[in-house]
This record gives structure tokens, sequence and C-alpha cells, in this order.
């Protein structure tokens, strides 16, 4: 009868470690979102995150918002370690620099940081999605929209952008196109590089760089290229609302989805590792209709189509 109940006494408590073990193979996991500020862009992906993290059994527990301020992540990052999260994800440059520095024994997914590499965000717990789309899909965008061209032109800071325009440069010549490059270190020689690129350019191709890129040089690039009847093609929708032809960006929202995806494989991973620098894997066209009109262009996109953004 003793042996009867010591036999029944193991036999539960072997069901009862496989019923928990089983139970921990499954169990909910908890993710972090930390955002550098309160953008459009950034709450699409807070938006297509947490759609995500519902399908793969991840519960958000805080949805912080840095509104811009070092000091304030500090603050935040303190919370963070009380709410102990399987994972963190960090939407935006500041918020992906802050968590960098101060967390490094908790998984991380940075995305929305334009140009990356600059911010030498790489580490054993850290899996990113770069704000770049692929060049070959890039082009395929702009060439939806405008007739072949031969010559694109580009401005950019080796400093800064100097390792986007050496990964670009082979696919664009793989296209039958070639690059033409032009080299700066200062806003003020935007106005140079432009006198010197007329006449030798089909389109122009603007990066997100801040030796190019400021207010002041952005309105004389728009109106130079309008004026040269140039096609300006850039990265963000921003650009594109503020007067540029068109623009292939990331789908934010599927951004967001494609983080939650990331974050899933990285929490099942028997050994916690970085997944590494992704490409987001959705994109969407932008195109303003009105400068399309000042520079001839017939666009011939309907503006039904889901993936195509319509300014103004």
């Amino acid at each position: 009868m003793i042996n009867t109940i010591r036999i029944f006494l193991v036999l539960i408590i072997t069901l009862c470690s496989l019923i928990s073990s089983t139970y921990c193979a499954h169990a909910e996991k908890t993710a972090v979102v930390i955002k550098s500020q309160s953008l459009s862009a950034y709450n699409e992906v807070v938006n297509g995150f947490q759609d995500e993290c519902i399908e793969n059994n991840i519960k958000i527990k805080s949805i912080y918002d840095l509104n811009g301020k070092m000091k304030v992540g500090q603050k935040i990052v303190r919370k963070v370690r009380m709410e102990k999260p399987d994972i963190v994800l960090a939407i935006g440059v500041l918020a992906a620099t802050v968590v960098k520095e101060k967390i490094d024994d908790i998984p991380i997914v940075f995305c929305m940081v334009i140009n990356h590499e600059r911010f030498y965000l790489s580490a054993p717990n850290i899996t990113g999605i770069s704000t770049e789309i692929a060049i070959k899909d890039q082009l395929k965008g702009f060439q939806a929209v405008l007739s072949p061209f031969k010559r694109m032109g580009v401005i950019y800071d080796p400093s800064k952008t100097g390792n986007i325009v050496e990964n670009a440069e082979k696919e664009v010549e793989n296209s039958g196109m070639s690059l033409v490059k032009y080299e700066i270190d200062s806003p003020k020689e935007v106005s140079d590089a432009m006198e010197k690129l007329i006449g030798k350019i089909d389109v122009l191709w603007l990066l997100p760089d801040s030796s190019v890129v400021t207010k002041k040089s952005f309105g004389l690039i728009k109106s130079t290229t309008l004026k040269n009847r140039i096609p300006l093609l850039c990265t963000s929708d921003a650009f594109v609302k503020a007067g540029a032809l068109a623009a292939v960006f990331p789908d934010y929202n599927f951004v967001g989805r494609q983080a939650a995806g990331l974050a899933r494989k990285i929490l099942v991973q028997s050994v916690a590792g970085s997944l590494g620098i992704v490409n987001p894997d959705h994109f969407r066209l932008a195109i303003n209709t009105d400068t399309a009109e000042k520079l001839g262009l017939e666009v011939k996109v309907g503006q039904e189509d889901l993936k195509i953004k319509i300014y103004p």
C-alpha cells in the first residue's frame, strides 16, 4: 500500500512538472516600447507592433515617450528595469541610443533610426530594422512613375552617407544606369554642387544627409530641380509633402509588425542573441502631384492604391 502511494505521488509530481514546463514554454512574454517622441510615423510603428504582438503571445507592459529628452530616457530606463520585460522595442535614434547605453541584459529591437550605422547600434543584445529601403526596390518604385532615366545624381558627405552611396552604386549600374556623385562636407557647398550637376543628371536622389539637407538647402535644391525640370527623389515622404516629386519609404505599420516578428524569433531562441540589422520588408511610394504637374509629368497612379501616398 505504501509503495502504491509512493508511486502515485511520483506520478503526480512528474505530471505537474510536465505541465509546468509546457506552460513555461508557451507562457506569455512581455515587451516594453520606448519611442523618442510622438510622431505620426512612430505611432504607426507602435500600432503595428501591438497588433502583431497579440498574434505572437507577447504582452506589452508599457509604452513610454521620451518627448525628445535624454534626461527623460534615464528615468524611463529605471522604470523598465523594475518592470523586467523580456524584450524592449526602441523607436527612433534617441530611444535606441538610450537603451543601448543603459541596457545590456535585455534583448532590444530598434527601428526608425535614419542611417543607423552612424550611431554604432550594434551589440550582442541588439537587433534592428534599418530605415533604408533596398536600392533595387527604390529604383523599382521610382521607375513606376517616371520615364526611363539613365543618370541619377546624388550629393553626399562621405563621412555620413558614404556607405549608402557605396552600396547603391553597383545596384544602380546593374540596372543599366549610372550614379553621378558629388561629395561635400558642408551645407554651404550645396549651391555649388547643384550648379555642377545641372546638365549631367536626369534625376536627383536626396539622401538623409545632414551636410546636404537643411531647411535652407532643401529650399535651394527644390527650386533648382523644379527650374531645371529635374525630378527630386527622396527616401522620406516628409520631403514629398514639402515639394519633392517622389519617395520610396518604409510602410511604418509593417515596420512595427516586422519588429514584433523579430521579437518573437529572439524570444524563442535557446540562446539569446542579435539577429543583426535587416531592411524593411514592406515599402510605400509617395508622390506629389503638384510637383509632377510643374515638371510636366503625368503621374499614372490611382489614389485608391493603398501602397501609394498622394500629396498634397
